[in-house]
């Protein structure tokens, strides 16, 4: 049974709408000093300024950083490393001593590892039952999918334990109406690589919100963005707009 501590961490995550931007600045880890974030602290500031409901990070980020954020209303998601069925238990613990409002755990969905990150998706999640630890489950393909292996994709996060759910976008919004339809949980877009047409960002965010959506979780579309504090608050306005009512 979960206790009061798992709302209360989802709660800062999530506004009273159902919903959340989600600024994800964990690509350090595996592509280094990328363009955009040589500096986290600068532009954690200016993104959680503008509105950005939770940050998505790593150990080191959330480490040095988390405390210099004037906002004590932030969420955080903790990104788990190198995480193995027999490292898990230290792993949720230390996002619990951290400060972690939850944890997520990446899954390369179709690939020769894709059974092994399952396994490490569940383990987590019964460890962070005993914390009332949320689970982000980022749910990634290794290929194109079509809509309905996206719905798969979204619901076998939800089935093993996701307390919501990061995936692709399908691409248009009444295709994206039945992966939400059809997953238990809460589903967010993420941005993926650098789209060139600031508009189509934030039409992919809009038609996903537009049909249920929960949100989305954007990370270079934010930081590399030429003003990552503009495209933060036309996306707050979007996803938190009354007239984004589910059509």
């Amino acid at each position: 049974m979960l206790g009061a501590g798992h709302g209360i961490r989802l709660g800062r995550i999530f506004r009273g709408d159902g919903r959340t931007l989600i600024f994800a600045i964990d690509h350090g880890f595996f592509m280094g000093p990328v363009k955009g974030v040589e500096k986290p602290l600068e532009v954690l500031e200016k993104v959680v300024e503008a509105g950005a409901d939770a940050v998505m990070t790593t150990y080191g980020i959330m480490k040095n950083y988390a405390s210099s954020l004037a906002r004590k209303d932030l969420g955080w998601i903790l990104t788990l490393l190198d995480t193995s069925p027999t490292t898990v238990e230290k792993s949720v613990a230390s996002a619990v001593a951290l400060g972690a409002d939850a944890v997520k755990v990446f899954v390369s969905y179709g690939s020769e590892n894709m059974k092994r990150d399952l396994d490490i998706l569940w383990a987590v999640n019964m460890a962070c039952r005993e914390y009332g630890l949320p689970v982000l489950a980022e749910m990634y393909p290794v290929s194109r999918p079509s809509p309905e292996e996206v719905a798969k994709m979204a619901r076998i996060g939800a089935e093993y334990g996701g307390d919501f759910v990061k995936t692709v976008y399908t691409g248009d919004a009444a295709s994206f109406r039945y992966v939400v339809e059809t997953c238990p949980v809460p589903v967010v877009v993420l941005g993926g690589e650098k789209i060139e047409s600031e508009q189509q960002v934030l039409e992919m965010v809009r038609d996903s919100v537009s049909v249920g959506g929960a949100g989305a979780a954007i990370g270079r579309n934010i930081f590399q963005h030429p003003d990552p504090a503009d495209i933060t608050r036309a996306l707050v306005k979007i996803i938190h707009s009354d007239t984004q009512r589910r059509l």
